[in-house]
């Protein structure tokens, strides 16, 4: 149980009194931006059974916090906690339900997405349950969005998404993983116009493109992670063009890309990006450096006779 109680010196010196650190302590400047924040969603409704000032106060906590994370508690957390915990904020920046696939509804999360206008970040990866009303609510409210993760939401469709993508203007970083009705519309239509991309997750979006990953290169000059994954229709030349126009360029990802060999990998070693698929034995970057310079990199021939 949590005790605020301990004696404190009046100064009229009328002698020890039994304040708790609720009445001395300012809950908007101290309690709730300091203290509060180092517990747990359960240590916190623990408190708010304390007393009727310890539930005004994390009543108070809950509606005034910039950053709500409910994907550790995804399997505990119900309805009615949902509407406890995020019923009536109106300043969320950063709002992270990945992983509550049971019980979280387009009824539950549209209204919170509708009053929270200045939300910068939003996680609803492997929410099965949620529908298109949903991403039409982040379209028409939160168009200060600059990191939206729909990793494994089947359920999004191309009308839905490409709302979005028209909206959401400020977008840096986007999870699509898995998301299996985006198409090569979709990707263009995001990269024209949110140009300050700087992560972009295709990953297992088996409809994707050599025509959208060009678009991509073409029109992200800042991005630094790309990951396509098992995107079978993607091959050499898509890739060609991302190490072209993404000068900005640490991570890519490829594996499970059947048509995507080190004749246009081995480039991006070279400049130093990070690639998930392990360099052919015997490839000696310093080597193709030092004989190809800047020109064009002609991959090493292997023979077995």
């Amino acid at each position: 149980m949590y005790s605020f109680a301990f004696p404190f010196k009046m100064a009229t010196g009328e002698g020890f009194e039994n304040l708790t650190m609720l009445d001395i302590l300012p809950w908007e400047d101290v309690l709730n931006k300091h203290v509060l924040p180092c517990l747990s969603i359960p240590d916190l409704f623990q408190l708010r059974q304390v007393n009727s000032q310890a539930l005004h106060l994390v009543t108070s906590f809950f509606n005034s916090t910039f950053k709500i994370d409910l994907s550790p508690y995804c399997s505990k957390i119900t309805p009615d906690a949902f509407r406890l915990i995020l019923g009536e904020n109106e300043v969320l920046n950063a709002l992270v339900l990945s992983g509550c696939k049971n019980w979280l509804t387009d009824r539950l999360l549209v209204p919170v997405l509708i009053r929270n206008e200045r939300l910068l970040r939003l996680n609803i990866s492997n929410c099965l349950h949620l529908q298109s009303e949903t991403i039409q609510a982040v379209a028409e409210s939160c168009h200060s969005l600059t990191a939206l993760s729909l990793k494994d939401c089947h359920w999004l469709n191309v009308p839905s998404f490409l709302m979005v993508a028209v909206s959401c203007r400020e977008l840096e970083k986007v999870d699509l993983t898995s998301c299996w009705e985006i198409n090569d519309e979709c990707i263009m239509s995001l990269v024209v116009a949110c140009q300050k991309i700087t992560h972009l997750s295709l990953a297992k979006i088996y409809g994707i493109t050599n025509q959208a990953i060009d678009a991509v290169a073409k029109g992200c000059p800042r991005l630094q992670y790309l990951d396509v994954q098992g995107c079978w229709r993607v091959n050499n030349s898509a890739i060609r063009n991302v190490g072209e126009y993404c000068k900005c360029l640490q991570v890519i990802k490829v594996s499970d890309c059947r048509d995507v060999t080190e004749a246009s990998l081995a480039r991006l070693r070279l400049r130093g990006v990070k690639v998930d698929v392990p360099a052919p034995v015997g490839l000696n970057l310093s080597r193709l450096e030092h004989t190809f310079g800047h020109g064009e990199l002609v991959p090493p021939l292997y023979l077995q006779i």
